[in-house]
């Protein structure tokens, strides 16, 4: 690779420590731009863990009532020497909140994900390697919501659930894994600026004002984006991006 990840992670933390609402973002990646050095220099990937984010607005929450506190990104991406998309690019963002009702305090938590499909083309040898392949179509890079982090945090404690000691006729909400919808590829710094994003549009319009926080944003768009855009002519490549779904 002719760049350094690790340096635009540092020139994205520089920027984002410039607003209020994104220096613990910016803390997270300063603690950690030691290792994602060593990773980048000696495998070509990063990893973050619980990297810090600004909470969502409160808007359109349920349950009615409840509050947030937190919200994190956890991400891996790793590369290859000349190849067009990363290799993996996986990222999982996990809301934090309770609601206090009456005698009852409800932990509750949000997830969603972008992931690189473990079925595509460019991660098997052959038909022979994929021993439980997928029903459905899996885009190369696609949304999804839930995950493992979601399946770990349902284990214990959690309501609705059977067996279950409340009685009575009750409304929930109810969680699919579908669909996955197709997406572009994202490096740690695009990811990042897409959660921002989600999160809060007002924050993100005012790092988009920063000089500072625009150029490295564009520079990691024109890296990943401009190629895969040129790619998109290529009927192969379209069919792997988007999935088996994809006829033209």
């Amino acid at each position: 690779m002719s760049f350094s990840l690790p340096d635009e992670l540092k020139r994205l933390s520089d920027a984002l420590s410039q607003e209020p609402a994104t220096e613990g973002t910016a803390n997270s990646i300063y603690t950690n731009l030691g290792r994602f050095r060593h990773e980048w220099t000696t495998k070509l990937q990063v990893r973050g863990d619980a990297l810090l984010l600004p909470v969502p607005r409160n808007q359109g929450l349920h349950p009615t009532g409840c509050d947030i506190h937190a919200a994190y990104l956890d991400f891996q991406f790793e590369c290859k020497d000349g190849e067009l998309l990363p290799w993996r690019a996986e990222y999982q963002v996990r809301v934090e909140g309770w609601l206090a009702a009456d005698n009852a305090i409800f932990e509750l938590q949000d997830h969603w994900r972008l992931d690189t499909d473990m079925y595509a083309p460019s991660r098997k040898a052959g038909d022979e390697d994929r021993a439980n392949p997928s029903k459905e179509p899996h885009p190369l890079f696609h949304f999804q919501r839930g995950g493992h982090a979601l399946d770990a945090f349902a284990v214990a404690g959690f309501l609705p659930s059977a067996p279950c000691t409340i009685v009575g006729e009750w409304k929930g909400l109810m969680q699919s894994p579908g669909p996955r919808v197709p997406v572009l590829p994202l490096d740690p710094i695009l990811a990042i600026d897409f959660c921002l994003s989600q999160n809060d549009g007002t924050i993100w319009q005012r790092l988009r004002n920063i000089p500072e926080y625009l150029s490295v944003i564009e520079d990691a768009q024109m890296r990943l984006w401009r190629p895969f855009f040129e790619k998109l002519g290529d009927q192969s490549f379209r069919r792997i991006w988007f999935g088996p779904s994809l006829l033209i």
